[in-house]
């Protein structure tokens, strides 16, 4: 259970681009879009190389369980349609093994590989003719043209937005509070701010249509912005657009990380405290990021899917640092070259530099959730090597939602999986938001991230073995 004294690590801000205008980039010369740049099953695609494509047009369909569509993000040919071993967002250590003493050893494992669609843009930008706004007059109809848009969750956890706003249809939730997450407490980042700027129109229509087709699961429910008080110009865009919308908010919350985490918002916007295993509609809320919400407004008003976004480009490597709007599958050295570099990088990362993830090269695309793109230099790439765990006790106190962190690695390298099992729930491991506040504050710089994670994984494949009574 997330305990009160929630959110308490001030880490510098680092946004040198909070007055930085967004610009548009040149059509890039091509790009690559992943089949998986959504939480659940890959996308299929439906286009062979050689096909002539238009930006929206559908590439790829959606999979099996919470998948999302892909679309066309520039007009082109297609080229390739080839594996995908290293995913340009999910490149940092998916579990690491553990020798008997409880040791990190260094055998990372990849994720599995995924297909990768590549179009050669004709520089046209030319329009799939067949867009056109969805019709829909239904909650159903309405969350299927959602479905349809691509949209998931911008923020980083790629979520498909359709999947997150069907869990209210649940009859045992009633949904008081629609949380819309504008933190983006991450240093660095400022691309939801600008969405704000710039967009708050498509917010605006975005809690409309909320409000219209699915007000027999939201009643009386309220909207609640959500922003750190670090964004002065967001925070007065909201205020201005929102002023006469009674059942519309805006919360100015405290800048401190993990402010953007759900459980951490839900109890600093609501006061409610998150049990594990429970979804948030049963907290009698749901929760969708700004820039999810935008999106999605964009595509139910236009016909246009997701196809590209704002993304911050900074770092230490950095000469410039920009805010740009890019087509998704965008190369990054394609970013890096209007902002140029001070040096050669020693490590990119796509998101923020607490959860975001490392890349395996200067040319691996944008995904959906690249929300920022940081270029450290080699000074600030390399990482203290771990030490022994001196149980000091920091991770414990920093957690925000309070794991006994400094069990996670012991319980891990437990052989008994039954008792690894028993020892790891006992942790509150299940509770983890990824923040890597603990692994930030170790003076012995475990990775303690990365050991959340593999527990995690642990317990979600142990829980369905022992639902299949004890088969694999």
């Amino acid at each position: 259970m997330a305990r009160k004294n929630i959110s308490s690590l001030h880490l510098p801000h680092n946004k040198h681009t909070d007055n930085v205008e967004p610009v548009r980039i040149e059509t890039p010369e091509e790009v690559v879009l992943p089949m998986d740049m959504h939480s659940g099953d890959h996308a299929i695609p439906v286009v062979n190389v050689g096909d002539r494509v238009l930006v929206g047009q559908l590439i790829a369909k959606e999979g099996d369980r919470f998948s999302s569509p892909v679309h066309a993000t520039v007009s082109g040919t297609v080229t390739e349609i080839s594996e995908m071993v290293d995913q340009p967002y999910r490149l940092h250590l998916h579990g690491l093994a553990y020798d008997k003493s409880g040791e990190l050893t260094n055998k990372p494992r990849r994720s599995k590989p995924t297909l990768a669609i590549h179009i050669k843009s004709d520089g046209k930008m030319e329009k799939d003719p067949g867009l056109k706004p969805p019709v829909f007059e239904t909650a159903d109809e309405f969350l299927q043209a959602i479905r349809e848009s691509g949209c998931v969750g911008l923020g980083g956890a790629a979520f498909p937005t359709w999947a997150k706003l069907n869990e209210m249809k649940n009859p045992e939730y009633k949904v008081k509070h629609v949380l819309i997450n504008a933190a983006e407490c991450e240093p660095y980042i400022t691309s939801d701010q600008w969405m704000m700027i710039k967009h708050p129109d498509l917010i605006d229509k975005g809690i409309a249509y909320m409000r219209k087709y699915l007000a027999e699961y939201l009643h009386d429910a309220d909207f609640i912005i959500c922003i750190e008080e670090n964004k002065p110009r967001a925070i007065e865009a909201m205020k201005e657009t929102f002023k006469d919308q009674k059942d519309v908010k805006i919360q100015v919350l405290k800048a401190i990380y993990p402010q953007g985490a759900k459980q951490v918002m839900l109890y600093n916007a609501t006061g409610k405290v998150s049990i594990a295993g429970k979804r948030f509609p049963y907290f009698g809320a749901v929760i969708i990021n700004v820039s999810s919400l935008a999106k999605t407004a964009e595509y139910l008003s236009t016909g246009m899917p997701l196809v590209e976004r704002i993304v911050t480009v900074d770092g230490s490597a950095v000469k410039t640092p920009m805010v740009l709007e890019a087509p998704i599958g965008t190369r990054i050295s394609t970013l890096l070259s209007y902002t140029g570099l001070k040096s050669d990088p020693g490590k990119i990362i796509i998101g923020g530099p607490m959860n975001g993830t490392a890349t395996a090269g200067i040319d691996d695309p944008i995904v959906k959730v690249s929300n920022c793109i940081l270029a450290f230099d080699e000074k600030e790439a390399v990482l203290p090597a771990p030490t022994a765990c001196i149980h000091c006790g920091r991770c414990v106190n920093i957690c925000p939602v309070g794991i006994n962190v400094a069990s996670v690695e012991p319980a891990l390298a437990i052989e008994d999986e039954n008792l690894r099992a028993k020892k790891l729930i006992d942790t509150g491991i299940r509770q983890c938001v990824d923040c890597a506040s603990c692994a930030y504050v170790c003076p012995a710089n475990r990775k303690l991230l990365q050991a959340n994670g593999q527990a995690k994984r642990f317990l979600k494949n142990w829980e369905k073995t022992q639902s299949n009574g004890g088969k694999r």
